[in-house]
């Protein structure tokens, strides 16, 4: 009996403009230093995936003027449930376009609109599944031997983005799209949501798909993939600096808002990447409730060993 869970049922992919002739340098970093596999390219576009992830891409890397977040996709259950999200969003207030088939490699019919105050989302039924690297039958769940000595990471968890008004932002999320809300922080008088993880699916990945933070109008914070385990990331951590990786100012830590052990470091370009493990199991339910954070608070959700908010971390990456 097939799984029918309905609405949007998981993150696909993350999709930036980087000014890279012909991709080569963003090639180098995302392929040979941090591990992802390439499976298609075109003249001006790269497509990659981790190499636990049966979908052909989780990142698309177009070539551009300027670097910049293009959008963020998620596959739906079907051509009905398109179309039905697709009336809650314009209910919603929001503009849809509609595309034909064939706008990323492989891809159905979609639509993209533009979260309030945020950036673009692609929602789409169908993509092609081309396999796991290790196949279906009998895997051999490890690293593939060309990928180890970096941190190949499993699959895409979620992306963290920047919105004008968190509030607007997530009301159209939980209300439009079914998201659900896993944390959120507030500020001390609990008159104004500043931030919050939200998710569809997934359980065990930090309860999140999206991370909203306040911020300039649809930027991108970072993009996460997902690890095993903290031993993992630690040894990561040391491929990545042997590799003269930036590593940014929390990491490796314990990030209590989202409940996972994390890594965050910058690509040639800027852009922050996380690799995370663990998480806040979350499973919608009747009395499924948010974790709630104070602005007061902030240090110890976002690194629970160092306590002192750096505020450099809350801004935009790209």
């Amino acid at each position: 009996m097939a799984l029918k869970h309905g609405g949007i049922i998981r993150i696909a992919y993350v999709r930036l403009a980087l000014n890279d002739s012909r991709l080569r340098q963003a090639q180098f970093f995302y392929c040979d230093s941090l591990g992802l596999v390439e499976t298609y390219r075109q003249p001006d576009r790269l497509y990659l995936r981790c190499w636990h992830e049966a979908f052909p891409y989780s990142l698309v890397l177009d070539e551009g003027a300027e670097n910049r977040l293009v959008e963020i996709g998620f596959q739906v259950r079907d051509s009905n449930d398109l179309k039905h999200l697709e009336n809650k969003v314009i209910q919603a207030g929001g503009e849809v376009a509609q595309h034909p088939a064939g706008a990323l490699s492989g891809m159905g019919e979609s639509i993209t609109f533009a979260i309030p105050g945020g950036p673009t989302l692609r929602l789409f039924a169908e993509l092609p599944q081309i396999g796991y690297m290790t196949g279906f039958d009998s895997p051999d769940w490890v690293t593939p031997r060309p990928l180890r000595g970096t941190p190949a990471p499993f699959f895409l968890n979620h992306a963290g983005i920047t919105v004008a008004d968190p509030k607007a932002a997530v009301d159209f999320l939980t209300q439009a799209l079914g998201f659900v809300i896993s944390e959120r922080i507030d500020s001390d008088d609990g008159q104004r949501l500043l931030s919050a993880l939200v998710f569809r699916m997934q359980k065990e990945a930090g309860g999140q798909e999206l991370a909203i933070f306040p911020g300039p109008a649809g930027r991108l914070h970072h993009i996460a993939f997902t690890k095993e385990d903290p031993n993992d990331i630690l040894i990561d951590g040391q491929y990545l600096r042997e590799a003269g990786v930036n590593i940014d100012i929390y990491g490796p830590t314990r990030q209590s808002y989202g409940k996972t052990f994390s890594l965050h470091f910058h690509d040639p370009f800027g852009v922050r990447l996380e690799l995370c493990s663990g998480g806040r199991i979350t499973e919608v339910h009747p009395e499924f409730e948010a974790v709630r954070w104070t602005e007061s608070q902030l240090g110890k959700a976002l690194s629970y060993f160092d306590r002192d908010l750096q505020a450099a971390f809350l801004q935009p990456s790209l």
